[in-house]
């Protein structure tokens, strides 16, 4: 391994990426399995990292995002071939590939000037080549990844991908019967009957494929944030790391300066405290007064009305003096 990459990335590649026992193999052989043909990755480890450094400020995200990137493009298309609903479109995949020349997965980044926003594949008959195109942004949600990928190949070999899911986001993808005609995609108003009728199935994620929980909950919805009154401590709980840095940015801005105090120090003390459970992440803010009169906390009211009114959550229960909130909407 190139020492022009750094240690860390070294040993992500040797772990997760070259060992035989590594998800990603793992992925490989199940399509192997599938379709009677070994589709081996390809990739300049180099190169790439040179190319999207800069999108890595921590390079340990770098190589576990790739794997997370050849995971999803080895289960989706898995799935697909092992759906009878996409039996014709399998049977184009095979024709092109009765040449039997070694079929091989080309990870490589986007071009520089390209307007994509998450990975693309595309295949290239000419040298029996898959291209797995790695955008440089920051890393796609787990679920842009997959349905981004369900569309390339549904125009692998006719129609153009480009990789923006603008369009594409508005859309379900329907799974149809033995019988039926062919997949299609309809508008989320029409799937709700259907789906009491055939409900979609989808693989079990794997654990090499998800990325750290600062990263795999900031871009999977829902976000789930809880507010409770411990006392004269208001404590906000959230799997959102970003909402709670917002609300205590927001906070802190606007709290005034207490004029009883000598130290001149804000009425309320606010603390993003670092989680207990999972490292590098912030998933609790406690909010209360730096001089409590009457062992009396500071108002929620504006605690509560932020996190409904400017970010969106939606009230799911109460339970003394705990509410749970919910967003379904991801922040970008």
């Amino acid at each position: 391994m190139s020492k022009e990459l750094p240690l860390k990335v070294r040993m992500d590649v040797r772990d997760q990426w070259d060992n035989a026992q590594s998800s990603v193999h793992e992925a490989i052989n199940a399509l192997s399995k599938v379709l009677g043909h070994t589709i081996e990755p390809r990739i300049e480890w180099v190169l790439l990292w040179s190319t999207l450094k800069d999108k890595f400020p921590d390079n340990a995200v770098f190589v576990p995002t790739v794997v997370r990137y050849a995971i999803a493009w080895y289960e989706r298309l898995s799935a697909r071939l092992e759906n009878d609903a996409y039996a014709d479109w399998a049977d184009k995949l095979l024709d092109a590939l009765k040449d039997g020349r070694a079929l091989s997965l080309t990870i490589e980044a986007a071009e520089p000037n390209a307007k994509v926003t998450r990975p693309s594949t595309k295949w290239s008959p000419k040298f029996a080549t898959f291209n797995l195109y790695v955008p440089r942004t920051e890393p796609a949600s787990q679920s842009k990844l997959e349905t981004g990928f369900d569309k390339d190949f549904e125009n692998l070999f006719g129609g153009e991908g480009d990789g923006n899911d603008d369009d594409w986001a508005e859309v379900v993808k329907v799974e149809t019967r033995a019988g039926l005609p062919p997949p299609r995609v309809v508008a989320n108003a029409a799937l709700a009957a259907f789906e009491k009728e055939a409900p979609l199935v989808e693989r079990m994620p794997v654990l090499d494929g998800l990325a750290r929980p600062n990263q795999l909950f900031a871009s999977t919805a829902p976000y789930i944030l809880m507010v409770e009154e411990r006392g004269a401590t208001i404590v906000v709980q959230s799997s959102h790391e970003p909402s709670l840095e917002l609300l205590s940015a927001y906070l802190k801005k606007w709290s005034k300066g207490n004029p009883n105090d000598s130290m001149r120090r804000s009425v309320l003390k606010i603390d993003l405290l670092e989680s207990e459970s999972f490292q590098g992440m912030f998933d609790t803010l406690t909010v209360e007064r730096t001089m409590a009169r009457n062992n009396n906390g500071p108002n929620p009211a504006f605690v509560l009305a932020f996190i409904e009114g400017v970010l969106g959550y939606q009230l799911v229960s109460t339970v003394g003096v705990c509410k749970t909130y919910k967003s379904t909407s991801l922040f970008k």
